[in-house]
C-alpha cells in the first residue's frame, strides 16, 4: 500500500481552513457594538434559548422609550447584516415572533460581551 506524500500538505493550515474557522473577525464586530440598545438585547438573547418578541421589547423599552416592533425587527436585521451572517434566528412558534442566538455564536457572543465588560470596569 502506498503512503500518501504530498509536500503541499500542511495538517495545520487545512484544520484551520475547513475544521476551525477564524471567529477573530466577528468578536471585534460583536465587541464594538456602540449602540446600548443593541447591547441589552444581545445581554438578553446570551442564555442561547428563544425569547419572545415582546420580552425583546420590554429589555429594549429600559434603554429606549419608543420602542416597538418594527424597531426591533430593524435593528435584529442590522446586527445580522453588519456580522453578515445569521447570527440571530427567529421563528414562528404557536404565531408569535421569537429569537435567539445562533448555537454557533452563543459563546463567542459571552466572550465577547464579558471582555467588553471588563472594558468598561
Amino acid at each position: 500500500m502506498e503512503e500518501f506524500q504530498n509536500s503541499n500538505y500542511d495538517q495545520s493550515k487545512m484544520l484551520k481552513k475547513y475544521f476551525k474557522p477564524d471567529y477573530s473577525g466577528l468578536f471585534n464586530k460583536i465587541k464594538n457594538i456602540k449602540v446600548p440598545v443593541k447591547n441589552e438585547i444581545l445581554i438578553g438573547l446570551l442564555d442561547g434559548n428563544w425569547h419572545s418578541e415582546l420580552d425583546l421589547i420590554r429589555i429594549a423599552k429600559r434603554q429606549q422609550k419608543y420602542m416597538g416592533a418594527v424597531t426591533l425587527g430593524m435593528m435584529i436585521n442590522s446586527l445580522n447584516n453588519v456580522l453578515k451572517n445569521d447570527y440571530v434566528e427567529k421563528r414562528m412558534i404557536d404565531g408569535k415572533l421569537y429569537y435567539k442566538i445562533s448555537d454557533n455564536y452563543v459563546g463567542l457572543t459571552r466572550a465577547a460581551f464579558n471582555k467588553y465588560k471588563f472594558k468598561l470596569d
